[in-house]
């Protein structure tokens, strides 16, 4: 089933405020105890609310947090505070994708079709999926930060921050660098980060590209105006045949939540490659769940 973007994002968008009636979410805010391997960007995944948010909600000046520490968190009902190790049950409502359910809960869109046993992405509404509990993704930015910490951020002048798929199977920063310096790109790797999917890079491992480290204009669009001021983010894999996996979700959101809250807090607008007038793509294809990720970041 399809929904609009207006729609959706409409819909979606009170996950922000902790608040949607139609994921069961409730206004008043729960506690959630932290376990080994929690993160808080993996906590604020599960529970439909930027890391910013999460810190703010808990009076937190970092991204530290401990084994045991009790965190307030947006009521979620019985679908979304399931005990990691266990499984719930959530029933499909109007608007709802595989990939927004996935998203929210945590969980690849690969894990929810086994669970349930779907060879494609139709679902009805009033229809009752399986939802196996998300396992705890660790801090996917270390690296990032670190670097990050080296260079002098161009702060105001970063705009936008736009995803886009590789559109192969295949591939790493290193690999597309060359590929992109054979295309006559004097600064190589069109994007300003890479996220791998284990094949020729790890399975959400974050790689760094030099239009990032030097602070250079991305390569990743036609308008050179928005490339001026865009961050490019290149999950890599074709998701027109396929979905991201549950760590580059992970790795993509933990790096938008820390570059939108902390490094390039100018950088308020989000796009999907083909959101872009005169772009003429299907990029970054049909299977990112590009309605949920405006729905976060919009």
């Amino acid at each position: 089933m399809h929904v609009t973007r207006r729609e959706f994002t409409k819909r979606a968008s009170l996950i922000t405020l902790g608040s949607l009636a139609g994921l069961g979410l409730a206004n008043a805010n729960s506690t959630y105890t932290v376990r080994d391997g929690d993160t808080l960007g993996h906590i604020a995944m599960r529970h439909g609310i930027s890391t910013t948010e999460l810190r703010k909600l808990n009076k937190l000046s970092g991204d530290l947090i401990r084994v045991g520490q009790k965190l307030a968190v947006p009521s979620q009902g019985s679908t979304s505070t399931t005990p990691q190790g266990t499984s719930s049950t959530y029933t499909v409502k109007a608007g709802d994708t595989l990939g927004n359910i996935a998203l929210i809960h945590g969980i690849s869109v690969n894990d929810l079709k086994r669970a349930n046993n779907l060879t494609g992405d139709m679902i009805r509404i009033g229809q009752k999926l399986k939802v196996p509990a998300a396992l705890a993704i660790e801090d996917l930015l270390g690296h990032v930060r670190s670097a990050t910490t080296k260079i002098k951020i161009r702060t105001s002048n970063w705009k936008r921050i736009v995803v886009h798929h590789s559109a192969i199977k295949y591939g790493n920063a290193a690999i597309y660098d060359r590929a992109h310096r054979k295309r006559g790109m004097k600064n190589g790797l069109a994007y300003h980060f890479v996220i791998g999917n284990g094949i020729d890079s790890g399975d959400g491992e974050i790689e760094i590209g030099p239009r990032w480290t030097k602070q250079l204009l991305g390569g990743h669009v036609k308008s050179y105006g928005i490339n001026l001021t865009a961050i490019g983010i290149c999950l890599v894999g074709n998701f027109e045949a396929t979905h991201p996996t549950q760590r580059q979700l992970a790795a993509f959101t933990q790096l938008m939540d820390w570059l939108r809250g902390e490094i390039i807090p100018n950088a308020k607008q989000f796009a999907g490659h083909r959101d872009l007038r005169g772009e003429q793509t299907i990029c970054p294809g049909k299977n990112f769940p590009l309605a949920a990720m405006h729905a976060r970041y919009d």
